[in-house]
């Protein structure tokens, strides 16, 4: 047996925890203890290096885990889906769905209470990951993406927009100071994702007047979830998604600086197979990710 097959159930307790977030979440996902996450994650990590950073209250993927989360997504799809045609059996009251880390955290994870009380005859089954996932392979029946609306063959609609500003945790102001004008952002570190530069830190500065500024980086990472998770612990600085904030502004857990917002030039799409856009059940959900969009706030992220 290859040493792959021998950490098959190992990397799928990775693919739980970069999904969730935290081994507890990944624990109950996966109806096992904590501690068999943790001894799992230790496993891989002896043989591949170290996978998450461990703070008080955050858990942060390397740079490894990060290069291995598409693969695993995308492997474990296919795998549930290969294991569906074997069983030659497709549920009219499953809807399979495609979405962005991100997106999945911050926004639509928070809000699938609401659906599973209003359809709970509805099974969703979600594969995260950031590669583009080809739906007009049939394993999959829609995608919430961030793009630019070009998807060939597919059925798009645009969801939502998204604009950028500075946020950072109080505890960084109380103890840097509150920085007053876009030319103060030289004296703290800022920290970034691995968007373009035009929905990145030189966008925003450049439309704050401030392009030639030299500024410090402190971090980046791929998720722009998991950024605004670096700014609450305090690490620095950072441009924030409006659609990802959640209530974090609202509960003080984040603070708005400036009233200078960049428009993202990505938008929320909705993208569906021509196949699936007729199923009842895709529409169901469809009806309800509308609704939720339409919710006073919804822009913000609020649950």
């Amino acid at each position: 047996m290859s040493d792959l097959m021998h950490r098959l159930k190992a990397l799928a307790v990775l693919q739980a925890v970069l999904e969730t977030g935290s081994f507890s979440q990944a624990a109950q996902r996966l109806f096992i203890t904590q501690s068999a996450v943790s001894q799992h994650v230790k496993q891989l990590e002896a043989t591949l290096g170290l996978l998450f950073v461990r703070g008080a209250r955050q858990l942060i993927p390397t740079p490894l885990a990060e290069g291995l989360r598409p693969y695993l997504s995308q492997g474990f799809a296919q795998l549930q889906a290969g294991w569906q045609q074997a069983q030659g059996r497709h549920d009219n009251q499953v809807v399979t769905i495609t979405v962005l880390p991100s997106f999945a955290s911050c926004w639509l994870f928070p809000r699938l209470p609401s659906f599973n009380r209003c359809c709970p005859e509805i099974e969703l089954r979600l594969s995260v990951s950031d590669q583009v996932q080809d739906l007009t392979a049939g394993a999959l029946d829609l995608a919430i993406r961030f793009g630019q609306g070009q998807y060939p063959g597919l059925v798009v609609e645009r969801l939502m927009d998204d604009e950028l500003f500075p946020v950072a945790a109080p505890s960084l102001l109380a103890s840097q100071g509150t920085p007053t004008s876009p030319a103060d952002l030289a004296d703290y570190l800022l920290l970034r994702d691995n968007s373009p530069p035009t929905m990145n830190w030189p966008g925003w500065l450049a439309k704050a007047g401030q392009g030639d500024l030299a500024v410090r980086y402190g971090m980046m990472v791929s998720d722009a979830g998991q950024l605004l998770g670096m700014a609450q612990a305090g690490l620095g600085i950072a441009l924030a998604r409006r659609s990802l904030l959640g209530t974090s502004l609202e509960d003080g857990r984040l603070t708005r600086l400036f009233d200078i917002g960049l428009l993202s030039p990505f938008a929320y799409y909705l993208v569906q197979r021509p196949q699936s856009a007729g199923r009842p059940a895709v529409g169901r959900f469809v009806r309800w990710l509308r609704q939720e969009i339409r919710q006073p706030g919804a822009g913000c992220g609020a649950s």
